[in-house]
């Protein structure tokens, strides 16, 4: 039975005690004391140099990776020195404190640097300089500790097992061993949680000399868990040997499900992550970055943050085309403004403008967080010369605030944690695909770039963002969304699949599968003979893509039903007003407007709103969709055909009494999106 903890005696520690240097070079390092297991935490905190101690040497420490996890600080420690030289206490969150009690040694102090201790929280101004710093930290540490949290759901069982398959010799007797699934429902168990989700833990890891897992009182070395991961990705639910007659009714299929979506766990998406972003040398050295920001924002989407801005602050010393830097301090602008003589001001500006240019994020939490993602995509829109971001899922939703709807949160992400349990599909893949992976997967926008006419607003209008494009049709006959890996019937009807014992007409299998096969490779060519597989399992009813995959047989039909669940998952079937089929958003509607932006690879949806308190229209960004005959370009020609025909009209018709001369649906326009 758990009991409240006792009130600690004494102060609140106070920062003071401990302050840094205006200097871009020290941190905090905490000494953990040594005790016995039930002890309350005793701990020193003490000013370093992050490369040299006050004796010129380095100081040896460890850094600790953990999930803060979503509880109050509701647990305490003892900080020396405090007030008057007496201990202190310190509010700590309970996932913090199991891991600061498992660390400790029973007879000597041990010295990590805890970010929640040793960068004062509540002060922006330090954030703004430590955090520019983590890399250095997690890269300098003697080891870096990874807290999972404690022994629970067969966790020891787990990491038995992850050690047990490293001898490749054994990895099929350790599969086919009776005892296995009981081991892979707790391995699955362990990859999801939630460290694994942390987006800060992908700079820490991949940064780390060298890391140990701690679960409960057993440890294991990260590259030996990373290792054995990478075979358990391997394994494929149909080269499963192991026995299921000791499983209880309903696991058996559970287990295949966790075999088949190994690859999307979350900690097999944190090691293959990490494994990616950098080259290194034989040793381990970082030789070269090699993903973009936006490639980094697009991969890992699904990796959460506890505060907004680190989404964006976690991964920039990741990226290979930009840099981060702290916020410039005070003492700086004092010292400038101080000097009266304008030519120096001029060159120190021009310095200051030098050093801190446009591939530079400055490292800023008093910033508001619309205005850092305004710079995110400024940065982005420049520098890969598109509006795909607008379409990819990245921005973290906000509790009691509403975000423009041209940032696409990661409520949109293709995979995610289900009510299940299970990190499975939840929306559709994107239609504009990854980044920084060559040609784009279509060319609506003939391959236009973004101009400098884009912009975003001001003053009553700052969550606006001005863009170029026309409109080119509209929503009509939208059918219901997606749900489940289902298909419904009435899709059959609006794709012209009136007669089921005739081939399926060309736009309504290319448009299931967006005329793409998987990473926006053409289709297979045996995907039109796949679709007639859908046949036999019409019965009254929708399709089950989920059913029918659990029953192929042929490898190709399979690839196929994943292709579709990729492309329809959440989407709804539709036609134009022009009689093009397509794929809109879950959210779109009858009357919506389909359009091309310049510089962006797919058409877009967008709602047309009135506006009375601007005295003008302004459009809701619905997202991304899929119309057959529309990727490649082909609006264009309609837009310059209905140019060419208005001309006409205008030559013909100019100069009669009451003539007054109309705007087309396709003309050229500026689209506020808000």
């Amino acid at each position: 039975m758990s009991t409240a903890p006792i009130q600690p005696k004494g102060d609140e520690y106070s920062y003071e005690h401990c302050p840094l240097a205006d200097s871009t070079n020290e941190i905090r390092i905490l000494t953990l004391l040594q005790g016995p297991p039930n002890d309350p935490i005793r701990c020193t905190l003490q000013a370093r140099h992050l490369t040299t101690s006050s004796n010129g040497n380095a100081t040896r420490y460890e850094a600790l990776s953990y999930s803060w996890g979503t509880e109050n600080p509701t647990r305490w420690i003892e900080i020396s020195p405090g007030a008057n030289g007496w201990p202190s206490f310190f509010m700590i969150r309970p996932n913090l404190h199991s891991a600061l009690q498992q660390l400790r040694q029973i007879d000597q102090p041990r010295k990590l640097w805890v970010d929640a201790i040793c960068i004062n929280q509540n002060d922006n101004k330090e954030k703004n300089s430590q955090v520019p710093l983590m890399p250095g930290i997690y890269s300098g540490a003697a080891n870096v500790c990874v807290w999972l949290g404690e022994e629970r759901d067969n966790s020891t069982l787990a990491l038995n097992f992850s050690g047990r398959v490293l001898n490749l010799d054994d990895t099929d007797r350790a599969i086919a061993d009776t005892r296995t699934p009981h081991e892979w429902l707790a391995l699955a168990s362990l990859m999801k949680r939630d460290w694994f989700s942390r987006r800060w833990v992908i700079q820490e890891i991949s940064l780390a000399k060298q890391a140990t897992l701690h679960c409960g009182d057993r440890q294991a070395e990260w590259s030996d868990f990373a290792e054995a991961v990478s075979i358990f990705e391997a394994v494929k639910p149909e080269d499963q040997l192991m026995s299921t007659s000791t499983l209880k009714p309903g696991q058996a299929a559970q287990l295949s499900t966790i075999l088949s979506e190994m690859p999307l766990l979350p900690a097999t998406r944190l090691v293959d992550a990490t494994n990616n972003i950098f080259r290194k040398s034989d040793n381990g050295d970082i030789l070269e970055k090699v993903l973009s920001l936006e490639v980094l924002m697009s991969d890992f989407s699904s990796f959460h943050v506890s505060r907004p801005h680190d989404v964006i602050y976690a991964i920039l010393v990741l990226a290979k085309n930009i840099r981060s830097v702290p916020k410039p301090s005070e003492s700086a602008d004092v010292h400038i403004a101080q000097d009266t003589d304008p030519e120096i001001l001029r060159l120190v500006t021009q310095r200051l403008r030098e050093k801190i240019d446009e591939r530079t994020f400055v490292i800023d939490y008093d910033k508001d967080f619309l205005d850092l993602c305004k710079d995110f995509l400024t940065f982005t829109i420049k520098d890969g010369g598109s509006l795909d971001i607008l379409c990819r899922p990245w921005a973290p939703k906000l509790a009691g605030r509403a975000l423009p709807s041209w940032l696409m949160t990661t409520a949109h992400n293709a995979f995610s944690m289900r009510p299940d349990g299970i990190y499975g599909r939840t929306n559709a893949d994107t239609l504009v695909g990854s980044p920084g992976q060559g040609e784009r997967n279509y060319n609506a926008c003939k391959k236009t770039k973004v101009n400098d006419t884009w912009y975003f607003g001001e003053e009553v209008k700052e969550d606006s963002l001005f863009v170029d494009g026309f409109v080119v049709d509209v929503v009509e006959l939208p059918k219901g969304p997606s749900q489940n890996g289902l298909i419904p019937k009435d899709w059959l009807d609006t794709g012209g699949w009136e007669d089921l014992t005739a081939a399926p007409p060309s736009e309504f299998w290319r448009t299931l599968v967006a005329d793409r096969g998987p990473n926006g490779s053409n289709c297979l060519r045996v995907y039109p003979r796949a679709c007639r597989y859908l046949i036999p399992s019409i019965v009254g009813g929708d399709i089950s893509t989920n059913t029918l995959l659990s029953k192929a047989t042929s490898a190709p039909v399979a690839k196929f039903l994943r292709r579709v669940q990729a492309v329809i998952c959440t989407r709804r079937l539709f036609r134009t007003g022009r009689g093009f089929l397509g794929l809109v958003p879950e959210k779109a509607i009858k009357g919506d407007l389909i359009c091309i932006l310049f510089g962006c690879s797919v058409p877009v949806v967008l709602r047309r709103h009135s506006s009375p308190q601007t005295l003008g229209d302004y459009f809701e960004f619905i997202g991304e969709c899929y119309v057959h005959g529309l990727m490649e370009g082909e609006a264009f020609e309609i837009q310059k055909s209905e140019t060419n025909e208005k001309k006409a009209q205008k030559k013909s018709r100019q100069g009669q009494e009451g003539y007054l001369e109309s705007s087309t649906l396709t003309d050229r326009r500026t689209f506020e999106l808000r």
